[in-house]
């Protein structure tokens, strides 16, 4: 089974661009545009036109050795996958090809 490939983009500015195409050519678009908790990357999944899970993302976390390790457990998953949505979405589970 397979859930997705992804391709990184420059900036969110090229996410947004993604977006744009998506909706002019009627893609499906399955989340996003949206941002992940845990790396702070913006994202946006579609399907492409045989039915595979795809996500074009950029940005995240800078890592730098001072900052506070920020910790993640199972009460925050939908938060930590989909931030500003804070919800786990289940057909992101359940649908693969």
């Amino acid at each position: 089974m397979f859930h997705h490939v992804s391709f990184e983009l420059e900036s969110w500015n090229d996410v947004g661009h993604a977006a744009d195409l998506i909706t002019r050519y009627d893609i499906s678009v399955d989340i996003g545009p949206t941002r992940h908790g845990i790396t702070r990357g913006q994202t946006i999944y579609f399907f492409d036109p045989s039915g595979n899970r795809n996500e074009v993302f950029s940005g995240g976390y800078t890592y730098y050795p001072d900052n506070p390790t920020r910790t993640w457990d199972e009460t925050e998953i939908g938060k930590s996958i989909f931030y500003y949505e804070r919800q786990m979405n289940e057909a992101f589970l359940s649908v693969v090809t």
